[in-house]
């Protein structure tokens, strides 16, 4: 049994009987309960408690019905929500398979075939709720499941939900609904009136990602990537990724334009595109019985097979090894120098914590006596500066950095953290921290010391890559 709230499992254990945590997100902790009353798994997510506050916890439940509503194959359903002991929550079926997110991660890029596949089965279930004036609001990686050979979509209606019952208790609070990689413009901007065409924006970020293994405006946090969707043109996908069907680069970023009027005017619209690109060979399509080449630089992994084929064999197997080795021998053991990025700052009101951290951070990795450790002073020349961490990482001879955010809500800090290789972006070990600052002190010091460990373990060479189950977003 995991460590619940005592309120939460004394309420819920008569109808949901909690097994363990499966994740978090931004908005949710993600349980797998069992339905007593069925005797079915379920995922059953609970809102974060300072978005519950937030919420107050009555209209959360009403605005979320509509959701229920919504019945497509595609479509991950509602099976309940209610509110307890002041806990809201929902619950959809727990479903067998991976989340699109995680097989970004293992894999970088998608075969043509299998991205055109899935932007069709997400961009279905969108025209399906967007018939019935239901907007998603948050299209992620993570909300997409893939089950068998199909993708469902989750939390529908959740963010439309929070969005209604918060209003302007939300920008009071400094909450936000939505991820800023995947916001649109519109969104970035914080407008009143986003309708389903920030929908299509997001299936744009989608589509990218899976093409190229990120997403546009990749290294970018906080204020900095919404600024980018506001003010800045990703960079065409066919120079990313070179040979892909001109027609679904067409519609990706048609779909990245920046005033809606200028995108898909409806998913239907974007859905006829996609079906009219063939899964054929020449087309992209991975043959179902096989499956992509999977190397092993992580979630960025750029495994192409554009060769001739007795040229493409030799390449590949010389690559693998070589990554394998630079991934295992430089990657944790090898490394020599790292550095504390500036922490960003996500909510504009915490400089002088975020400043004391990274120092506080940089001298407790320096104390570890393993690694070199760059000045506060040097990487600080950095802040506020759009220097990719790549280059970063170049003119100070860096083999690995320390990057976190900082985001408060009330009393209550999240702190995102992630310890990664510039050169290959692949994610040694993060963690996220959620840290009652009402003495602001003690949470700092029991923050830097953690992550310390954290980063410690994995230059010791005792901790594996940090991995997010299936699912597990809220």
């Amino acid at each position: 049994m995991p460590d619940l709230p005592s309120p939460l499992e004394n309420a819920l254990g008569h109808r949901y009987e909690i097994q363990r945590e499966l994740g978090s997100g931004g908005m949710a902790t993600v349980y797998l309960a069992r339905d007593t009353k069925h005797d079915r798994l379920v995922a059953l997510k609970v809102l974060k408690p300072e978005l519950a506050t937030a919420l107050g916890t009555d209209r959360f439940p009403r605005e979320i019905r509509i959701a229920a509503q919504l019945q497509h194959p595609h479509i991950l359903p509602l099976h309940d929500s209610g509110e307890t002991e002041g806990f809201l929550y929902y619950v959809m079926p727990f479903v067998e398979g991976e989340s699109l997110r995680a097989r970004i991660r293992r894999e970088g890029e998608l075969p043509v075939g299998d991205t055109v596949h899935i932007l069709r089965e997400v961009v279905d279930a969108l025209a399906a709720a967007h018939a019935q004036d239901v907007v998603h609001r948050d299209i992620k990686p993570d909300n997409v499941m893939l089950s068998g050979r199909h993708a469902l979509v989750m939390d529908f209606g959740v963010a439309k939900a929070v969005s209604a019952a918060g209003g302007e208790t939300l920008t009071t609070a400094g909450l936000a609904v939505g991820t800023p990689q995947y916001m649109s413009p519109e969104q970035a901007m914080g407008q009143e009136k986003v309708d389903h065409r920030a929908d299509i924006y997001a299936v744009g970020v989608l589509g990218y990602e899976m093409l190229t293994g990120e997403p546009p405006f990749a290294g970018k946090k906080g204020p900095a990537m919404l600024s980018a969707h506001v003010m800045e043109t990703p960079v065409d996908v066919r120079e990313r990724r070179p040979g892909i069907p001109t027609a679904l680069a067409d519609a990706v970023m048609r779909c990245l334009e920046k005033n809606p009027a200028d995108r898909w005017q409806s998913a239907e619209d974007l859905l006829r595109a996609l079906e009219a690109i063939p899964l054929t060979p020449s087309g992209g399509m991975t043959p179902t019985e096989t499956r992509p080449l999977q190397t092993t630089g992580g979630r960025r992994s750029r495994a192409r097979s554009r060769w001739i084929a007795p040229v493409a064999t030799a390449v590949v197997v010389l690559g693998g090894l070589v990554g394998w080795y630079a991934t295992t021998h430089h990657g944790t053991h090898g490394i020599r120098r790292i550095g504390v990025l500036p922490i960003d700052d996500v909510s504009g009101e915490d400089a002088t914590f975020t400043a004391a951290m990274q120092d506080a951070l940089t001298n407790a990795l320096g104390r570890l006596g393993t690694v070199g450790v760059v000045s506060r002073g040097t990487m600080m020349s950095y802040a506020g500066k759009s220097i990719p961490t790549k280059e970063i990482a170049r003119q100070q001879d860096l083999d690995a950095v320390v990057e976190a955010s900082v985001f408060r809500a009330g009393n209550v800090m999240r702190i995102d953290v992630e310890f990664e290789d510039p050169a290959t972006t692949r994610i040694l070990w993060s963690n996220v921290y959620e840290q009652d600052v009402t003495n602001v002190l003690k949470a700092q010091t029991d923050v830097v010391n953690r992550i310390a460990r954290g980063v410690g373990d994995v230059l010791a060479g005792k901790s594996e890559d940090s991995t997010e189950a299936a699912g597990a977003s809220g």
